[in-house]
């Protein structure tokens, strides 16, 4: 057997909607819901910039500080022509990735229980870019830190190594959640061993060069060994932490884009709670309101009622 469910191939996306309910629950239906008024996308949409430039800003500043000026050097592969071409790959990305989120806003008006998915994915892209521009930034610093060239192509491995490691990580649980036990992908399994025993010797052969080169010599601080050691790691280590957070949200999202009438009837909701694109936004809010406050009482006096039901068993 090779591959996920050898018959048909079936992957993250393909998950139908009896499959999908064991990610997509009521909870988050009402999560999705209660942030989907305007304003909170107004104010979503600003953090989704701050989080996009703060990689931007970063970039800039730090490719003009003195300090920066000072780590060029020919034999560490840095030079300002080289600093000036990745502070315009970051002003380009950017550039599309603020596009991107414009037009997506103005795609989801008609679609607004789907507004907590639009966040989750520029929140993981535009925190992706930015956490990967400022760890390419700090790579100067570090090989400069660390006396060597190499440490430049050992974070950058590491890097990507590791980001391999922790998608695959939470593709896989997110597979098992859906399928069960007839999820096994060994392509998956050999992948992930490979990129485990790259992680091991890299960390290995850099554990082995820090100490060759002297390591902490002229800088008498933690913080300063910290950036200047591991900040190609640290930084992208901002990025793992947001991509664990906000990973199975994401697909959550995404199925209930994917089955949106069914999920809408499931938990019973009309049209104008769900899409909200014929009513005022003010008055939608409200109806949803009531409508989860008149859930939640029923809940209780369910809850109640089979309290009841198990202390009467226990009498019996």
């Amino acid at each position: 057997m090779n591959g996920v469910r050898k018959k048909n191939q079936k992957t993250i996306l393909d998950a139908t909607f009896e499959e999908s309910r064991k990610l997509v629950d009521e909870s988050y239906v009402e999560e999705a819901l209660k942030v989907s008024s305007n304003k909170q996308d107004r104010n979503r949409f600003w953090g989704e910039m701050v989080i996009i430039l703060m990689g931007t800003a970063c970039i800039t500043i730090f490719g003009y500080l003195p300090i920066t000026n000072s780590f060029f050097d020919k034999s560490l592969k840095w030079s300002r022509p080289v600093f000036n071409f990745w502070i315009v790959c970051n002003l380009v990305l950017t550039s599309i990735f603020i596009l991107y989120a414009l037009i997506s806003k103005i795609k989801i008006r008609k679609t607004k229980f789907l507004r907590d998915y639009d966040f989750n994915q520029k929140i993981i892209i535009g925190f992706g870019i930015s956490c990967i521009f400022m760890s390419i930034a700090s790579l100067s610093l570090s090989a400069s830190f660390l006396h060597s060239v190499i440490f430049e192509f050992l974070y950058a491995i590491l890097d990507i190594v590791i980001s391999y490691k922790v998608i695959i990580k939470l593709y896989g649980e997110e597979m098992a959640v859906l399928y069960g036990d007839a999820y096994q992908n060994h392509r998956v399994e050999k992948a992930s061993k490979v990129a485990d025993w790259i992680s091991k010797n890299i960390v290995a052969l850099g554990a082995i060069l820090f100490v060759i080169k002297d390591l902490f010599s002229g800088l008498g601080n933690i913080s300063g060994i910290l950036c200047g050691a591991f900040g190609p790691l640290l930084f992208m280590a901002f990025w793992w932490a947001m991509l664990w957070f906000y990973f199975e949200k994401t697909l959550k999202g995404y199925y209930l884009k994917k089955y949106s009438e069914q999920y809408r009837q499931l938990y019973g909701y009309s049209r104008d709670e769900w899409y909200g694109d014929k009513v005022d936004d003010w008055n939608r809010m409200k109806t949803i309101e009531k409508h989860l406050k008149l859930k939640e009482e029923e809940r209780k006096e369910k809850g109640k009622k089979e309290e009841n039901t198990s202390i009467k068993d226990e009498q019996k």
